[in-house]
């Protein structure tokens, strides 16, 4: 430990307060992808892991285990590049969790980038309006986060979260997701008796979506989810955040793809139910009733607001509430400096290429794309593209 410490000290002196890492790649049974972060569009041979699983989530500079159904070994959490070796993250913090994060250790949050979207489906509804549903690239599956079900409870804290849409119609991605809509909180005059037999449909319809709240997703946009929200959220590459746990509670399956009557009960069990006796205890348990009966969209909703802009470019704010990012987008041939701040934080090359402290990053590589800045560490970001910007995310740690 001592010898790994050091080693650490020695590669941050000699990149001046910066590492690299491998970005940690989370598989989900519940949604595919739009193949962003990897080959994740279907659930078939050459796209799922050996448990049915696609690759659709990116951890960033995570120390948080990813808890599947079906679970492996370390997945979910990131390996730093510390001179010729790979290192656990949550290893390193254990000494020199100083050095990497300095008193912002318990306050780190679990950051992730959700590749989100699939094949185009058609809902299947049970109520016959005469109009056929229209067939959408499927959302993550209508769910909340209330905490772990232990001894028939949830136990606080749920998973407060937040969103921030990044933009899609520029290098190397060039997708118009024009029209992209999220499903968030409850429509006014939902009951909990229309919850409740909704969630006993778990699997066979898709008529929970139907009690939700639509929004149409635009890039620079940030949403708050605050825990015991019911949510879905729409197939738009999804920067999230949220407290370093991985709880949840599904309200409905994958959209437009009923499941099997021998497979429904295990997977309602393992996904919706969770140990908990009866859907009514779900709702109890699992739904702030007052957030998501009386839903208000100014409460939780915020365009990206601009920090400072100049010819160089801009930085705007991520997240609100008890989290914070920040957003820069730095033009062909210029560069950006932000100076120290007692807090680490961590980030992304979303798209361009340049230098970090006269270190090489580039979204293509992924040995140069995911990094930690540590505390006190002042950087600077050089575009070296003469014609793209440089856009890069970065978050720190959470308020609480």
């Amino acid at each position: 430990m001592a010898e790994n410490a050091q080693l650490i000290r020695d590669v941050l002196a000699k990149q001046k307060g910066v590492l690299f890492a491998r970005p940690a790649i989370v598989c989900r049974q519940m949604y595919a992808g739009r193949d962003i972060i990897a080959k994740n569009s279907k659930f078939e041979p050459g796209y799922m892991d050996n448990r049915g699983y696609l690759p659709v989530e990116w951890w960033i500079m995570s120390k948080t285990h990813a808890k599947n159904p079906i679970e492996q070994e370390n997945e979910g959490i990131t390996h730093l590049f510390v001179g010729d070796e790979e290192i656990l993250f949550s290893s390193a913090l254990t000494y020199a969790g100083e050095e990497l994060l300095g008193g912002y250790i318990d306050t780190w949050p679990l950051t992730k980038l959700l590749d989100i979207g699939g094949v185009p489906v058609v809902p299947r509804y049970t109520e016959d309006t005469g109009i056929p549903p229209t067939a959408e690239v499927p959302p993550i599956p209508c769910h909340v986060h209330a905490g772990e079900v232990v001894n028939g409870h949830c136990v606080p804290p749920g998973k407060s979260e937040a969103y921030f849409f990044p933009p899609t119609n520029i290098p190397p991605y060039n997708l118009d997701l024009t029209g992209t809509i999220t499903r968030l909180g409850l429509k006014p005059g939902v009951s909990k008796v229309q919850l409740v037999n909704s969630l006993n449909e778990f699997g066979k319809n898709d008529d929970l979506y139907k009690l939700l709240n639509v929004y149409e997703v635009s890039p620079w946009e940030s949403w708050f989810i605050k825990e015991k929200a019911i949510h879905a959220p729409g197939p738009w590459p999804t920067f999230e955040i949220q407290r370093p746990q991985d709880d949840y509670n599904l309200f409905a399956w994958k959209l437009g793809a009923p499941i099997e009557s021998s497979q429904l009960d295990v997977i309602k069990a393992d996904n919706q139910m969770k140990t908990l006796p009866d859907e009514m205890t779900v709702v109890e348990e699992t739904v702030d009733w007052e957030l998501n009966s009386k839903w208000d969209k100014s409460a939780w909703f915020k365009k990206c607001d601009i920090i400072e802009q100049g010819d160089w470019g801009c930085s705007r704010q991520l997240f609100y509430h008890m989290f914070y990012g920040e957003g820069y987008v730095v033009e062909p041939g210029k560069s950006f400096k932000r100076g120290q701040d007692v807090r680490p934080f961590a980030g992304i090359v979303w798209s361009g290429v340049g230098y970090l402290n006269g270190l090489e990053i580039n979204f293509a590589n992924k040995h140069k794309r995911e990094f930690l800045i540590t505390p006190n560490t002042e950087m600077t970001f050089e575009n070296t593209d003469p014609s793209q910007q440089l856009i890069v995310f970065v978050i720190f740690p959470m308020k609480l």
